[in-house]
This record gives C-alpha cells, sequence and structure tokens, in this order.
C-alpha cells in the first residue's frame, strides 16, 4: 500500500497532529543526516518508492531493494543504521532481514512494516529486536516523525558510548593515547616541551 497524502485539499485525520512532532524534533545538520544509511526494502514498488523519496528529500543516504534475497546479501556486505522492512515477502520475511541486520551491526534500528498487523506479529517483532512496528497504509509525516525519531536515538546512542569511555591513566600508553584521541591530544604543550628536553638534552 502506498503512502497515502491529502487529496484535493483534505486532511488525513491525526495529520495535523504528526506535523506538530515534526516541529517538535531537534533538528539535525544536513551532514549528520547525509551519514545516515537507511535500507527500505518491500516488493510493492510503489510503497518502496515512495518511502525513499520521502527520506532522500530529508537527506537521508537511502538504499532500496524489492527482494529478501536481493536485502539479505546487502545486509551481509555493509552495516545499515536503520532497516526499514516489510514483514511478510516471498524468499526471505522481515524478522530474517532484521536478525542479520542486528548481527551485521547490533546498533541497526530495525522498524518493520506490515499491511497485515496483528498482536503476535508486533510482538514477536519486538522480541527479534524491532525498534518499531509501522501498520500500513502510513502517511509521509508519519514516517519522516518516525525515522526523526530513530535518528535521535542514534544520536543519542552514540553520544553515550563516547561519555562511557573510560579515560586512560595518566601517563598510559593505550590505544587512545598512540592514536592521539582522549587524554593524550589534550595535553599538546607537555608533549612538545618533552620532545624538546630529548632533542638538546635538557631536563
Amino acid at each position: 500500500m502506498s503512502i497515502p497524502v491529502a487529496q484535493n485539499g483534505v486532511t488525513r485525520p491525526g495529520a495535523r497532529d504528526e506535523a506538530k512532532d515534526v516541529a517538535t524534533l531537534l533538528p539535525i545538520a544536513p551532514e549528520a543526516k547525509a551519514r545516515i544509511r537507511i535500507l527500505v526494502v518491500d516488493d510493492e514498488h510503489l510503497l518502496r518508492e515512495s518511502c525513499a523519496q520521502v527520506l532522500r528529500h530529508e537527506g537521508y543516504d537511502v538504499t532500496v531493494s524489492s527482494r529478501g534475497q536481493e536485502a539479505l546479501e546487502l545486509l551481509r556486505r555493509r552495516a545499515f543504521d536503520i532497516l526499514l522492512a516489510d514483514l511478510y515477502m516471498s524468499q526471505v520475511d522481515g524478522l530474517t532481514l532484521l536478525r542479520t541486520a542486528l548481527t551485521t551491526n547490533r546498533d541497526t534500528i530495525g522498524i518493520v512494516m506490515t499491511g497485515n498487523p496483528s498482536v503476535d506479529s508486533s510482538v514477536e517483532a519486538l522480541l527479534q529486536g524491532a525498534w518499531d512496528y509501522l501498520p500500513k497504509p502510513f502517511s509521509a509525516t508519519h514516517l519522516q516523525v518516525l525515522i526523526g525519531r530513530a535518528v535521535h536515538t542514534l544520536v543519542a546512542r552514540e553520544t553515550r558510548d563516547q561519555q562511557a569511555e573510560p579515560e586512560p591513566l595518566h601517563g598510559q600508553a593505550d590505544k587512545n593515547t598512540l592514536l592521539g584521541t582522549a587524554t593524550g591530544s589534550r595535553r599538546p604543550g607537555a608533549i612538545a616541551r618533552k620532545a624538546a628536553r630529548a632533542r638538546w638534552g635538557k631536563t
């Protein structure tokens, strides 16, 4: 099913609330959006291309696939930040794609779409690691809000992981220091003075 849009100026029920949700999201820099890799998998051409068009317009790096097997190979070769996959497809279903995506990249946000929503399938998707469950049809604005929230989740995870990295002990020559990050990179004056003493034999 395609993404529904307003026709003849008639606003779809709930569209104003979704537009308000878009406005409340904190803005994400264009360069940050361009680094977000999204894979859209659905065997229905119109929905797949509509989703891709909306997300590309938002500035994301979008890849599309019409077949589960093709998507499976893509997920095995590279990591995606967000997977948007139809639940019921021939060959390979959405949950198999979700598991593969999480194996390749445990931080992938998986969103499962379906035109036949049910409590059982939603629970199963969440148990398999889905971040959200998206019944069809849905609006372009709904998709924008959902992906926007997913991207904010990714940014929050990255920030939390960076803050959780332990500071190396003073004088400890670990990988962070050797790569010029963490504590070592914040002491350029001390490093320069040490190099000068070694060169000229000063203490």
